[in-house]
């Protein structure tokens, strides 16, 4: 096996060829209580932010180190805008779809057109609102994650979603491009929001109105990789992983730093990296995350490998930390559904949809859950995690007795035994566990 031949590990090839895409959807009446779209008008604006040069894994500089290059990151920020903004919640999203070898040339648009639930460029609304920071998967893009970034603007956050750009470099191979992935992942996460942070401070303009004292950090698949190495876990220096990359990869990435002062909780969709055989954490170093942490995933996932993985990464975790589970869930439990222009090639639907959950659905459920822990964290209301507090692990397991002319379709906040904000009988499929 050459040097970049674990690489080819089974896990790593779904890696590789699962990448989702999205498409924001209207969610149906069967949404939970926290999964509705808020009141405030959304506001959608482009920024690219600027890093000098940063080392390159992918190309060792012959001295023991690697060459450099300058990093652009491109960010798409979804916020509450000012109430002028109501009347003209329209917009258009574009973005290449990811090529796929066995889709033939033609038979899907180069580009992918979403319609968006947002005023483009709009004046923000007074105040200043919370951020939260979203790292994608490997071949993933940041408009991807339109619908999550819609709903929570619409609650009261700003949501900065990174371009990591994996795309991009056509020059090396998937393999290559997936090791810059690892190196990158994490230092982008904390690019982003130290450069947030310092033109929040400025105090003018747009940036004014975020708390930059009050951030979250989530990350998809590979985005969660890095997401946990940001709290502050520790890498595992020994991992194939790193021992297949060039030599002094593993020395760049050892010394793992603190997580930011003001990254204040974390989630983690279908985070990659606790799977064998490229185990990329030590248990010492994810002990060393003290942040609370929410972490999603589909108990079938088959890419980051739920029991082997997920729940190992979940298990070892320090701080005070949930899981979500969607039972008979794959990896796709982040971003917007396949879009319409898409949606005929099964190849897209493998790498953006669930096999047996409505994406719908499973969106505005992500949204209640996220939108509870957040408020709890980043807006100091206690009471917000009750949502969280289910009376027990799995969903079906709860009773809501029916009396005489009961809707079958009512939402409640009770009775005891039964997951708050869902509607009788429809909560089903999920389980939620909590660790100290």
């Amino acid at each position: 096996m050459g040097r970049l031949g674990i690489f080819r590990t089974a896990g790593l090839a779904l890696l590789l060829g699962l990448a989702p895409a999205g498409h924001a959807q209207v969610p149906t009446g069967d949404v939970p209580a926290l999964g509705e779209r808020g009141a405030l008008p959304v506001g959608v604006r482009s920024e690219t932010l600027s890093f000098g040069d940063r080392p390159d894994p992918t190309r060792p500089d012959g001295k023991g180190g690697f060459a450099t290059a300058p990093r652009e990151l491109p960010v798409t920020l979804w916020y509450p805008a000012a109430a002028s903004a109501a009347a003209s919640q329209r917009t258009t999203y574009r973005y290449p779809a990811t090529p796929v070898e066995t889709v033939p040339t033609g038979s899907v648009p180069a580009e992918v057109v979403l319609a968006g639930q947002a005023a483009r460029d709009a004046g923000p609304a007074a105040g200043r609102f919370p951020l939260l920071v979203i790292s994608h998967g490997f071949l993933n893009r940041a408009l991807m994650f339109s619908d999550l970034g819609e709903r929570l603007a619409s609650k009261g956050y700003v949501v900065a979603v990174i371009d990591h750009g994996d795309l991009a470099d056509n020059a090396v191979s998937r393999e290559l491009a997936f090791l810059k992935t690892v190196f990158h992942r994490a230092a982008d996460q904390r690019l982003v929001m130290a450069e947030i942070a310092r033109r929040a401070a400025g105090k003018d303009g747009f940036w004014s109105h975020v708390d930059a004292g009050r951030v979250a950090l989530a990350g998809y698949s590979m985005g969660g990789f890095g997401a946990l190495a940001t709290a502050g876990a520790g890498y595992d220096a020994a991992s194939p992983l790193f021992g297949q990359a060039a030599p002094g990869t593993a020395a760049l990435l050892a010394a793992t730093p603190p997580p930011p002062a003001n990254l204040k909780a974390v989630i983690a969709f279908a985070p990659w990296g606790g799977g064998q055989p490229l185990r990329a954490f030590s248990a010492a170093g994810l002990g060393r995350i003290t942040l609370p942490t929410l972490f999603i995933a589909g108990d079938e996932d088959d890419v980051a490998d739920y029991k082997g993985g997920i729940r190992w990464l979940f298990e070892q975790s320090g701080g005070p930390r949930y899981m979500l589970t969607y039972e008979n869930a794959r990896h796709n439990v982040a971003s917007n559904a396949t879009p319409p222009e898409l949606a005929h090639r099964f190849e897209y639907r493998e790498r953006q949809d669930e096999p047996v959950w409505r994406k719908d659905r499973m969106l505005a459920i992500n949204t209640h859950m996220i939108t509870a822990f957040l408020d709890w964290h980043l807006k100091s209301d206690a009471a917000a995690r009750r949502w969280l507090d289910v009376p027990m692990p799995r969903a079906v397991d709860g009773s809501w007795p029916a009396t005489a002319r009961s809707d079958a379709g009512a939402r409640t906040d009770g009775p005891p035994s039964y997951w708050p904000g869902f509607q009788r009988r429809w909560a089903v499929g999920l389980r939620m566990e909590k660790l100290d």
